[in-house]
This record gives structure tokens, sequence and C-alpha cells, in this order.
């Protein structure tokens, strides 16, 4: 019974190794640890995905990245928005079509204008709306005030006379005021708003549905009479219009539909895609908008079960013009990849910004368990959001 208990002990002892020391630096928390400033330079353990990557950048070539989740490939697709090349970021207008209302004309304009544009534009229908206000009251007040001139003699039917103007009146003025003017109709919509980014845009379309990766236009249901919401209006962009000039990131890439991935291709290689409904049955399938420029980096990412869901013309074209990049899982235990972990502590503190600093010994508690997760002699997991779980 003494034996057992003994042996009991012994097995329990055993993960006290861990305390042995793991870390060949000295601080007291965190906080004393340098990040650096640079997202490509935070990636930790994939060193031949980050150089390529920086190659990718120079040359705006798409990537798709295979790999298991938590190993970093969003962080890469963030890092490549910040390395692509400085260009003139633009924003993008929907205009009113009046000869052809269901095809939206579509502009550019530098960074910041395309805001200023539509400012001036309402302002302008607002004045014309003020006006028209002004008016529907001047001839409500006109028409009530005819009814009482004319009934001034004849008192008895004065109150059908004047409740019967009252009501012609107050319909002109509802009409009036529902109707919009020309120059309301004419105000563009801004679908890019590029006027407060200094660098490439980056978009996460991680889950999206095509409407929201691919635009859309929105269902109305009054479509006659006047009340409708014009169709310039009802232009949504979308994740790949806003990527323009910037990087289009996608995880698990395979899990979209074939028709999409079929659009997205279309997108890569004309660098422009028209935006319309994306619902048959809504009265957006009708409207149609001039192509709306697109020229993004795509990186896409996934493992390699759901890579080979991918669409074969999308995984060719980035294999062709692209790069095709597999994530490592672990690296060997060194002292500078222990360093390299206490640094991932570090950044993922700094980047939350709730967390309270973690202690030296706290740090060597992670390493430690990356240690026991690579499920391989002598070497570090890179499977880093498990870590931070």
């Amino acid at each position: 019974m003494a034996s057992g208990t003994q042996s009991k002990a012994k097995k329990k002892a055993k993960p006290k190794a861990r305390k042995d020391v793991l870390l060949d630096i000295e601080f007291n928390d965190t906080s004393e640890i340098s990040v650096p400033p640079r997202l490509i330079d935070q990636v930790i353990g994939q060193e031949n995905a980050t150089e390529i990557v920086k190659k990718a950048a120079l040359q705006r070539r798409h990537v798709l990245l295979i790999g298991e989740p938590g190993t970093g490939k969003s962080m890469l697709g963030q890092a490549m928005a910040e390395l692509l090349p400085k260009e003139e970021l633009v924003d993008v207008l929907c205009i009113a079509n009046p000869k052809y209302p269901n095809q939206p004309r579509v502009a550019t304009l530098p960074a910041g204008h395309g805001a200023r544009k539509v400012e001036m534009d309402a302002e302008i229908a607002r004045k014309s709306g003020n006006k028209r206000f002004i008016i529907s009251i001047a001839i409500l007040l006109a028409i009530i005030g005819y009814a009482l001139i004319a009934t001034a003699g004849n008192p008895a039917s004065q109150p059908q006379t004047l409740l019967m103007a009252m009501f012609v009146g107050f319909f002109i003025f509802f009409m009036l005021n529902q109707s919009r003017s020309k120059s309301e109709m004419l105000v563009p919509k801004l679908l890019v708003d590029n006027s407060k980014k200094d660098t490439a845009p980056f978009n996460d379309a991680t889950g999206s549905h095509a409407g929201a990766l691919l635009g859309d236009v929105r269902h109305d249901p009054f479509q006659s009479g006047g009340l409708g919401t014009p169709p310039h209006e009802r232009v949504e962009s979308g994740l790949i219009h806003k990527s323009h000039l910037g990087v289009l990131y996608s995880d698990e890439i395979g899990t979209l539909e074939m028709r999409t991935q079929q659009k997205l291709l279309t997108a890569m290689q004309e660098g422009k895609l028209q935006i319309t409904g994306q619902s048959e049955l809504s009265s957006g399938a009708m409207v149609r908008s001039d192509p709306v420029p697109c020229k993004f980096v795509l990186i896409a990412a996934g493992n390699i079960e759901t890579t080979r869901n991918m669409h074969p013309a999308l995984r060719s074209r980035i294999q062709g013009s692209g790069y095709e990049v597999y994530m490592t899982d672990t690296m060997k235990d060194t002292p500078e990849n222990r360093r390299k972990l206490a640094r991932f502590c570090a950044q993922e503190i700094v980047k939350d910004r709730r967390i309270p600093h973690f202690t030296h010994e706290a740090v060597e508690e992670i390493v430690y368990e990356a240690q026991r997760r690579a499920d391989k002699k002598d070497h570090l997991t890179l499977r880093l959001r498990e870590l931070g779980g």
C-alpha cells in the first residue's frame, strides 16, 4: 500500500520538469520585451512564408497559404497590406443614370474627394427640398385663402368648401413633399470611402456570403409611383471593391460556393466587376452597375482538406501568377525560438490591451506548454492561437 502511494507521488511529481530554466533572458514581466512595429516582423517561426509574402507584396502577386489554424496565416495577410507599395487610393462613387436608371454609372476620385462631392450635391438637394417645402406651404395657404374668399357671401356652404379646399391643399402638400426633385435623385452614393486610410486597405472576407463579397443591390418594394429608392442608391459594394489597391484575405476559401469562386476569379483577372442583385427574386436583380474597380491582392488560406475544394481555375491562377506556401506546425526547441515565444506573449498582451503583463515564470509556463503541444521531440508548437486560448 505504501509503495503504491509512493509510485503515485512520483507520477504527480513529473510536471516539476517545467520548473527548469526555459528562458535565458531576464525580465520582470513582458512589458520589458520590445515588440517589432511591423506585423511582418512579429510572425514567429514562418521564415519561408514571411520571405515569400515580402516578395509577393513588391510584385503585387496573390498568395495561397496552406496550414492548420493558428499558425499565423491571417497575420501574414495583414502584414501584406503594410508591405504593399504605396499607391494613390481612390474613392468610388455610384452615379444615377437618367437615361438607363437600372444601369448606374461608376466614377473614381482621389481619396477624400468622393465624400466632398457627395456633400456638395446633397447640399444642393437640401436647398431644393427647402424650396419645394416653402412652395407647397404657399399653395396650401393659397387654396384655403381662395376658398374663404369664394364663400364669403355664402356662409352656409363655407364649412363644406373650406373642408374640401383643405383636403385638396394637404393632398398637394403631401405629394410635393413625397416626390423627389431631380437634384435629389442625382446625388451620388459613396461606394468605397478611403478618405481616412493612409495604407493599403485590408479586408477579411472569411465566411462572407456572395453579396458581402461581390457586392449586392438591395430590394426595393416601391418600384413605381416615384416613391421608390433610385437604383444607384441601392447598390452596395462588396469586400472585393473595398479591397481595391489593397489586400483581400479569405480563410477556408474552399468552403465558398463554386459560383462565388468563379466570380472571384473573374474579378482577379479583369481587375473590375459589375455589381448586381444576388437574389433572382429581388428587384435588385434588374440593376447592373458599370464595372467597379477591384484590383486587389488575394491572400487565400486553408488547410489541406479545404484547399482541395477550391475551384481548379482559381487555384491554377494563384499557382501560375502567384505563390503557394505551406505553413509549418513546429519549430526547433532552441534558446532563440524560446525567446521568440516570449516576444509572442508580449505581442498578444499589447494587442489585447486588457490582459496584465506576464511574469518571467508565466512565460516559462507558455514555453513548457509549447513543448508539450508540439508532439515532437525537441520542438515547439507553432499553433500559437491554441497557446493564447
